[in-house]
């Protein structure tokens, strides 16, 4: 399920990533260090917080979910695999499904608030005005810095910043986008 916000562009996402790294004392270059940053989410954002839940308590398509809760910030809910996985084996993917979640807070709090138009599958919302999307622009470019990974090989971008080979391929496109531009 998404919902419709604001809009925004990759471009102000790509600002809005150095901001976040900013916020988690983390430098601009490098992998982001997804698990340092969930241990920091209280200290940033308060009122946040996260817990890890047995995988039955999501449904199977759910990795981790953030959720208003009673204090007036959010918590992330994590599947115990997806910690575990990301934790003790460093997988991209699941070290990615945190990061998004923990973009939502941040996109948030900045005010990019859902504005409760659901979408459904007749009636997609663009991907500019998209939670969801803004929340997945945002992880991939907190994640692969930019700037600094222009030009880098999928392979080169997984290895480097510790991201789903999914991940890899997308930014690779933007690249081959950019030169089409230019």
């Amino acid at each position: 399920m998404d919902y419709e916000t604001k809009p925004t562009s990759r471009k102000d996402l790509r600002r809005f990533a150095v901001y976040f790294r900013e916020l988690f004392d983390v430098p601009l270059s490098g992998p982001f260090p997804v698990l340092e940053a969930l241990d920091k989410l209280r200290d940033v954002f308060e009122d946040c917080d996260y817990e890890i839940v047995e995988d039955k308590k999501l449904a199977p398509q759910t990795m981790a979910r953030c959720t208003p809760n009673d204090k007036g910030g959010f918590t992330i809910e994590i599947k115990e695999t997806v910690y575990w996985g990301a934790y003790k084996k460093g997988i991209g993917a699941f070290l990615g499904f945190i990061c998004h979640e923990i973009c939502h807070v941040f996109l948030f709090e900045i005010g990019f608030t859902p504005l409760y138009n659901r979408s459904f599958e007749d009636n997609e919302v663009p991907a500019y005005c998209s939670v969801e999307w803004q929340a997945k622009a945002l992880c991939a470019e907190v994640m692969i810095p930019y700037e600094e990974s222009k030009g880098m090989k999928p392979k080169q971008i997984v290895d480097k910043y510790h991201v789903s080979q999914a991940f890899a391929a997308n930014r690779r496109k933007l690249d081959r986008a950019d030169k089409k531009k230019h």
